[in-house]
């Protein structure tokens, strides 16, 4: 036997041995219980999770807490009447859909700890309708129902609409107000599961209904009713409902005084200064362990900046009159500066996020993108009083200047001389020291007073689904809720990869052409090795 076939049998041999090895190796992995995984192979992954979600149904579970989902989807009856109810009952099917596979993947992260009902009223009646009378469901539209059960304690829950609430529809007006009136047809625009099931399983966790303040009175052109104009904060203040919040007015006209039951007062866009007589009531609030969250933005208009004010010089902080820009990032690096200007789109500020402080922490360890528009430059007092821990969250890069006004009275979008460059503070959190009680130090004192200030619109209509989470960390954090911080930072999105005419026809000529070719020029080079061999 030739030395040749010897090893072209060791090399057989060898290469035997190493697969069996790599089989091997793949039975061990496969029944190892910390190396297991679930891999989503759904068109556009639309039952992935974020890993906080994972961490929540870990947490759940090691906590021995009963998580349930109850599914009411009533099976339509008769046939569309038009367009728009065959569309409506396309939308339900596929949002059904879309919640089986979600929950199967709760279930599968929660383990023992998550059980999902699916109900059906025709094939078993006396089941539904012992569920329906046990969380009032009413069967005439698709519900789910989210139940938590902690150690020891009563079963909660909360219901919620498939369409409502599991989802973000379009519905478009009548398409010619002077003819004949034609019927809406809805389209679903995005699916919502896990941002509000998660958001309801954990406020299930969490005692009590903390009453946040809006004040009124300081903002004249404050929208919040409204959910779709941009500078309004509709969304805003549906979403801290469904957090569980009891959102109400506040208004100084009649008593200069914060409720006692308020778990924090918001400030939304003030472009009047705080009188006197308001200022000292929110900081007698704060003074008195209360919470205050106050969001400034930029106005074109004469008089309508406040700088701070009485409130501002007991709280120590003050704003500038002028908009910060800074240079619009150049991913193409086409120019030789660190960035591009003499565009809008440097009034939004791309900030560096705080990591020491609890509301900004988890944003900066996920590298969550914060961006703000119509911000002002933010700083301590000169002279601030003492007993008051400032701490900065939210600012600039080094790339920031101040808007001047031009020639034509408008802030100067381009940038200064570089050596005039530098990074402006837009975010501030102030801790204050309670107030010695009346009974003397030997009484308790209440806890430390907490103020949030943000300069610079995110939360409205325009900026709550991208940077809302902010806002929400702000509230939750104040209130006592660290439990549902950042859960908005978990908006559920299916993932989709577009190609556009091109690359689709590189792709089809790639699998129709290209990789045939290559395995017939592979065999004939083996072939042509052989022969020569």
């Amino acid at each position: 036997m030739t030395a040749h076939r010897w090893a072209a049998r060791v090399n057989l041999l060898l290469g035997s041995a190493l697969m069996l090895a790599v089989w091997v190796l793949l039975v061990w992995t496969a029944s190892r219980p910390a190396l297991k995984t679930l891999i989503d192979l759904t068109p556009q992954q639309v039952n992935s999770v974020a890993p906080s979600t994972e961490a929540l149904l870990r947490e759940l579970r090691e906590q021995k807490v009963a998580v349930e989902f109850h599914l009411f989807f009533p099976r339509p009856v008769g046939q569309p009447a038009d367009e728009a109810m065959a569309q409506v009952l396309r939308i339900r099917g596929r949002l059904q859909e879309l919640t089986r596979l979600l929950l199967r993947r709760y279930q599968w992260l929660g383990g023992e700890s998550v059980a999902v009902f699916d109900y059906d009223l025709q094939s078993d009646i006396e089941r539904t309708r012992a569920a329906a009378l046990a969380f009032g469901y009413a069967g005439n539209e698709d519900a789910v129902v989210v139940a938590a059960a902690m150690p020891g304690r009563e079963r909660r829950f909360r219901s919620l609409s498939l369409l409502s609430d599991l989802a973000e529809l379009d519905l478009p007006g009548l398409r010619d107000p002077s003819g004949p009136a034609q019927a809406k047809v809805p389209t679903l625009k995005r699916y919502l599961g896990e941002v509000v099931l998660s958001s309801a399983l954990k406020s299930l966790l969490v005692q009590g209904t903390p009453v946040a303040y809006l004040l009124r009175g300081y903002s004249r052109t404050l929208n919040t009713d409204n959910p779709t104009i941009g500078a309004a904060y509709g969304r805003f203040v549906a979403g801290l409902r469904n957090l569980g919040f009891d959102v109400r007015d506040l208004s100084f006209s009649r008593e200069h005084a914060v409720p006692r039951d308020a778990a924090l007062v918001i400030v939304l866009e003030p472009d009047l200064e705080f009188t006197d007589v308001d200022a000292t009531a929110l900081f007698d609030h704060v003074a008195g362990g209360g919470r205050l969250f106050l969001n400034y933005v930029h106005s074109p208009r004469e008089g309508w900046g406040p700088t701070g004010g009485k409130l501002g010089e007991l709280l120590g902080y003050e704003l500038g009159q002028l908009p910060v820009f800074h240079l619009i990032p150049d991913p193409l690096r086409r120019t030789s500066g660190p960035g591009l200007d003499g565009n809008d789109a440097v009034a939004r500020l791309q900030l560096q996020v705080s990591a020491l402080h609890p509301v900004t922490r988890r944003l900066a360890q996920a590298g969550t993108p914060l961006e703000v528009g119509g911000a002002r430059g933010l700083r301590e007092r000169p002279g601030a009083p003492a007993g008051m821990r400032r701490e900065p969250l939210l600012q600039t890069g080094p790339h920031a200047w101040l808007g001047r006004p031009g020639r034509d009275g408008y802030p100067d979008l381009k940038a200064p001389p570089a050596n005039l460059l530098q990074p402006f503070l837009v975010g501030l959190a102030i801790e204050v020291d309670p107030k010695t009680p009346a009974g003397g130090p030997e009484t308790a004192a209440p806890p430390k007073g907490q103020v949030v200030i943000v300069s610079g619109a995110f939360c409205n209509n325009s900026g709550i689904e991208a940077f809302g989470d902010l806002a929400y960390n702000v509230c939750n954090w104040m209130a006592e809720r660290r439990v549902l911080m950042d859960i908005q930072s978990n908006q559920y999105a299916p993932r989709q990869m577009l190609l556009q005419t091109p690359q689709v026809e590189r792709v089809r000529w790639l699998l129709f052409y290209g990789v045939p070719l290559g395995f017939l020029l592979a065999g004939l080079a083996v072939l042509y090795v052989r022969r020569r061999s």
